[in-house]
């Protein structure tokens, strides 16, 4: 694993050069609650800065941010205070001891998708120079499918759907997958099968979700990894401490940065590159345009 490791920072060192850099960004959702969408974001950061990848993590968890107690942290900002108290991004950022930068999400966040005007126009200029800084910004949203957290989703370079292989859980990944390619077919989609009680179980559940897709949307989206069922992960969220540290041995640890490593190895091409067409803040600023234009 060490000199995987080792192959993968050499990769990317070569592909980033003196190009500057426009990260990569990922909206990551769930049909339902209680996929372990949150845990399964916090430890994939950290696995991909211990890769020496820059890292942004935005809670954008409407109303219910968690991903500072999940590190174990009490940010004295968050998200809300960019426009409630003026502050910069770089004033809220968060920078964590396990290796990646954060946004705390705070409460009340449903105001967050009200700006309109010069405070939208803020919003996107500040988040456009975050993308020239970092290799990989994630979005973390909350579950299911709201006409703002479809923004993001849209407008992101990827989507990570976390999937538990439970009937609802599939049915319901379904339908937010099906929400999202309806309104935007070219998007990218990974599907992480979590909480696993085997191999097998997760790969026959990725199968049945993938092949409905295929059949009624013409869409594959591609198998990300499968995460099993540890007790560690409850363990460690108790301790307040993501489980790849706490537990870097246990059976869920191992198979994130499996999961992690592989991520970064298919997107070598990716990492540092400007030229690609449809940038993130693009498709950003057209769908929050949009939006507001229909309110107004």
């Amino acid at each position: 694993m060490n000199d995987q490791a080792e192959r993968l920072r050499q990769m990317i060192a070569k592909a980033k050069g003196d190009t500057p850099k426009r990260a990569k960004t990922i909206g990551i959702a769930s049909g339902k609650g209680g996929t372990g969408k949150s845990s399964f974001t916090v430890n994939f950061c950290l696995e991909l800065s211990r890769l020496e990848q820059k890292v942004l993590l935005f809670d954008l968890d409407i109303g219910m941010g968690n991903v500072d107690i999940l590190l174990g942290e009490s940010p004295e900002h968050s998200i809300l205070d960019f426009w409630k108290k003026n502050l910069s991004f770089n004033e809220i950022i968060e920078k964590s001891p396990s290796g990646f930068d954060y946004i705390p999400g705070g409460r009340a966040f449903n105001e967050f998708f009200e700006l309109k005007g010069t405070h939208l126009d803020a919003f996107i200029l500040e988040l456009d120079e975050l993308t020239k800084v970092y290799d990989f910004i994630f979005f973390d949203m909350g579950a299911g499918m709201t006409k703002e957290s479809l923004q993001f989703l849209l407008a992101a370079d990827e989507v990570f759907l976390i999937v538990t292989p439970e009937p609802t859980s599939l049915m319901d990944a379904y339908s937010a997958a099906k929400h999202i390619l309806l309104s935007s077919p070219e998007t990218r989609m990974s599907i992480m099968m979590n909480k696993t009680k085997t191999e097998k179980e997760g790969a026959n559940a990725y199968g049945r979700i993938s092949s409905v897709l295929s059949k009624f949307l013409s869409k594959e989206p591609k198998l990300l990894g499968i995460l099993p069922d540890d007790p560690a992960v409850m363990q460690a969220v108790i301790k307040r401490n993501p489980i790849t540290q706490s537990f870097p041995k246990a059976k869920y640890s191992r198979s994130i940065r499996q999961a992690a490593a592989s991520f970064l190895a298919v997107n070598e091409g990716f990492i540092g590159n400007t030229s690609r067409p449809s940038l993130f803040m693009d498709r950003l600023k057209t769908l929050f345009s949009s939006t507001a234009g229909k309110g107004g």
